[in-house]
């Protein structure tokens, strides 16, 4: 599929992408220098930061885009277990390189083993078969969304205080969901509820990590969590009794590949290279800018069409997470 998609692509849009990839190269290499703890200058930090912060993003939003054709060879659950054990190949090596002690009590262990189950398992497997029942833009558009049922949850469980600002973010969050959704039409399709599932269920997930307070380097974290996430998918599978072969991806391996290695590995890599150049607050705005992103990376590739109301919605979810998102502190959550 991508060897396809570039071959439609004019030459001089190609030089203009070709530049860009040397570019995307420059930040991995810097971000193996990072990760190997070799110095570098701050001028060059900023710089790494910013490429680090636009190769997330691209990873990021182009994940429901690039799984979409996929949805017609493989079961989404089945996508979902191999696109982290390949991440969690690539979070390995780097973790294996950083070399970061990490020491775990049994409750914390249990932590993640539920924050495991609770992104990788369910969350994603949700997002997943959103995907594959409803338009790749609008996927992504409500699972963007998730700071809004994260300050709602939140408040609910008496974790969190009212403010004006929050208040304004959540009624724009809701009125864009609304909008995105459908719902003032009282109809909905099937990947637009699982699209929601997925969207709370990762909302749970960050409130939960924002609780535990894990004090640990974030990579290890994540690979354990991830590692009894996937755990729990395949037991999943197979009391399903649906084949985990990986067989069918071979025809369209590049775009497994990107999702896997690229989407759950390396882009959560930059995503905490970003963090350490730019801080954990303008890092996080990757997350804002995701459904945009996707949305026009949807339109583009798969041709898909977006009404007035759509884009209306786009907008005030995407100002209602911003004013409710506040600043993160944990490299929890990349999905």
């Amino acid at each position: 599929m991508l060897t396809e998609l570039w071959l439609e692509v004019p030459a001089s849009r190609q030089t203009v992408l070709s530049k860009l990839w040397q570019s995307v190269g420059k930040s991995v290499e810097h971000t193996v220098r990072e990760v190997a703890g070799l110095p570098f200058s701050t001028a060059d930090g900023f710089l790494v930061g910013i490429l680090s912060f636009v190769v997330t993003l691209l990873l990021f939003a182009s994940m429901e885009v690039i799984s979409k054709p996929l949805m017609g060879l493989i079961d989404p659950l089945v996508l979902t277990f191999w696109r982290f054990v390949c991440g969690i190949a690539v979070l390995g090596i780097v973790m294996a390189i950083r070399r970061k002690k990490l020491s775990l009590s049994p409750g914390k262990l249990g932590v993640l083993a539920l924050m495991g189950i609770l992104n990788t398992f369910i969350s994603m497997s949700f997002l997943q078969l959103a995907v594959k029942n409803t338009e790749a833009c609008r996927a992504a558009t409500i699972f963007g969304s998730n700071p809004v049922f994260v300050v709602l949850i939140a408040a609910i469980l008496g974790w969190e205080r009212y403010s004006k600002r929050k208040g304004a973010g959540l009624i724009l969050g809701i009125t864009g969901l609304v909008l995105v959704t459908g719902m003032y039409t009282f109809k909905m399709d099937t990947g637009t509820m699982y699209a929601l599932l997925a969207s709370v269920t990762f909302a749970v997930y960050i409130i939960l990590g924002r609780k535990a307070s894990m004090d640990a380097d974030p990579i290890s974290v994540n690979v354990i969590s991830f590692a009894f996430g996937i755990a729990a998918l395949a037991l999943w599978l197979q009391i399903k009794g649906i084949s985990m072969s990986p067989e069918p991806l071979r025809s369209e391996l590049p775009s497994f590949l990107f999702l896997g290695i690229g989407v759950s590995g390396l882009g959560y890599v930059t995503f905490l290279t970003a963090i350490n150049k730019l801080g954990a607050g303008n890092a996080s705005t990757v997350f804002l800018l995701k459904p945009a992103v996707a949305t026009v990376l949807a339109i583009a590739f798969l041709g898909e069409t977006v009404t007035f109301n759509f884009v209306t919605g786009l907008l005030f979810a995407a100002v209602g997470s911003y004013l409710v998102a506040g600043k993160r502190k944990s490299g929890l959550e990349p999905s």
